[in-house]
């Protein structure tokens, strides 16, 4: 079972719901725990012990801990360990993913820097130690939050209204963003893959320029839909179970600036990286080469996150190489520009850079580079052609929502009238829930 099945939609989020929404305030967590549990193994079963391990494992290491508040040396030791256990099992699986293409286990990376994040925090007496089992294991393990985050810190999360009871407004808040998320994946992020896999063999076959390009394009707007949607997903989700998540996407290509564009694109990821590695690095001295190291540390490793491999941390590099420049020497020419201008420019720079982040193997990111500037391959294939008219709509609707023109048009709606923003609401989602229904089918 996954987010995207009929079976999740229909019989398990209802389910939950009333489990959750019928138990008292101080068992809510506990229901929740059980929920996320459950979840876990229904989605999968062959990794289920492994999860379960890794939780009880945080927790034991977060109970050693405190109980170690007063020896400093034990405490130490103990907080080494944990973080050493949680880098160890990453590496250990993206590793393992590369070199066989095994699946790297639902929730792994999330619940590892989650737990490395929040050892930290209590380590430096940044927030205070979480004590009880069902909490801690929805902090770490939130079933909303396992497929791609966001990342979030102890003691950063804000309780929503259905915390304390059944709230109808923030449960239908809650619902609408988790099916527009689930929207983007069903509707936009999927179809876009298969148009770029059939891109891929076109390429491979008899590479041109609009193959070229339009795959690069295809793989920027399916990442982000994917990203942007499971991200929209869990929000709803956290929402619907008394937590308010963080946002992790906020419209990253149409930034001004490179620079901008990290700070729009993974926030959450971003914002880990800067934090634990960035601030506890970072000296009272600024200078333009303290500027182009702590630039390209956290810029590989926000490439690294996706995993480990070499194109990850060449596409780190290369946002890091815009943003060095941007700071050194374009930031108060960019102040000049018009922002549409700006926007072409940050988009142009991002969207290249997908030809890094991922192109596939057999055809190369040489190729790719020559074939969009014309160099070896003809301008359009008859393959190509037929490719584009098959799917014109969702790249319409997918560049469309790129932008933020249909969420200003709801904030304006909400802004001016809440009635009339209800009903909107619930129109598009019974409308949104037919078009999924019908592609799940």
């Amino acid at each position: 079972m996954q987010f995207y099945s009929l079976t999740f939609l229909y019989f398990f989020l209802p389910g939950a719901l009333l489990a959750y929404n019928l138990t008292q305030k101080a068992y809510k967590n506990w229901t929740l725990m059980a929920v996320s549990v459950l979840f876990f193994a229904l989605a999968q079963p062959e990794h289920f012990l492994l999860f379960a391990a890794s939780v009880a494992a945080q927790f034991v290491f977060s109970e050693a801990m405190r109980k170690s508040e007063e020896k400093t040396k034990t405490k130490k030791a103990i907080f080494t360990v944990a973080v050493a256990v949680n880098a160890a099992v990453m590496i250990a699986f993206s590793v393992r993913n590369q070199l066989t293409g095994a699946e790297i286990p639902l929730g792994t990376m999330v619940v590892a820097f989650t737990a490395i994040g929040y050892f930290a925090d209590v380590y430096k007496g940044e927030t205070e130690y979480i004590r009880s089992f069902a909490d801690f294991s929805v902090f770490l393990g939130f079933f909303g939050k396992l497929y791609r985050g966001p990342l979030v810190r102890a003691g950063r999360v804000k309780e929503s209204p259905n915390r304390n009871g059944f709230s109808l407004e923030t449960t239908g808040e809650g619902l609408y963003l988790f099916v527009r998320g689930l929207a983007k994946l069903v509707l936009l992020a999927q179809p876009l893959e298969k148009m770029y896999e059939d891109l891929c063999d076109a390429n491979l076959d008899r590479i041109s320029v609009v193959g070229a390009w339009l795959s690069v394009i295809t793989l920027g707007m399916m990442i982000f839909h994917d990203l942007s949607g499971f991200c929209d997903m869990a929000r709803g989700l956290g929402l619907c179970f008394g937590m308010d998540l963080p946002k992790n996407f906020y419209f990253p290509f149409q930034s001004p600036s490179v620079t901008d564009f990290l700070d729009r694109f993974n926030m959450t990821v971003t914002a880990f990286f800067r934090h634990y590695v960035y601030d506890s690095l970072r000296t009272d001295e600024k200078s333009k080469l303290q500027l182009v190291v702590d630039t390209l540390l956290i810029c590989m490793l926000c490439g690294v996150w996706f995993g480990i491999r070499m194109n990850y941390v060449l596409w780190g590099l290369y946002i890091a190489a815009f943003i060095i420049i941007e700071k050194l020497f374009l930031n108060k020419l960019l102040d000049r520009i018009p922002r549409f201008f700006t926007r072409i420019y940050t988009f142009c720079v991002t969207m290249f850079s997908m030809t890094i982040f991922s192109v596939d193997a057999d055809i190369g990111i040489i190729r790719t580079f020559k074939a969009m500037f014309g160099m070896g391959a003809e301008g359009i294939t008859d393959r190509v052609s037929y490719i584009v008219s098959e799917n014109m709509l969702v790249l319409a609707v997918s560049a469309f929502f790129l932008t933020s023109v249909f969420s200003m048009l709801v904030g304006f709606i909400n802004k001016k009238s809440k009635p009339t923003y209800s009903v909107f609401a619930v129109l598009e989602t019974a409308l949104l829930l037919v078009l999924i229904t019908g592609e799940l089918l």
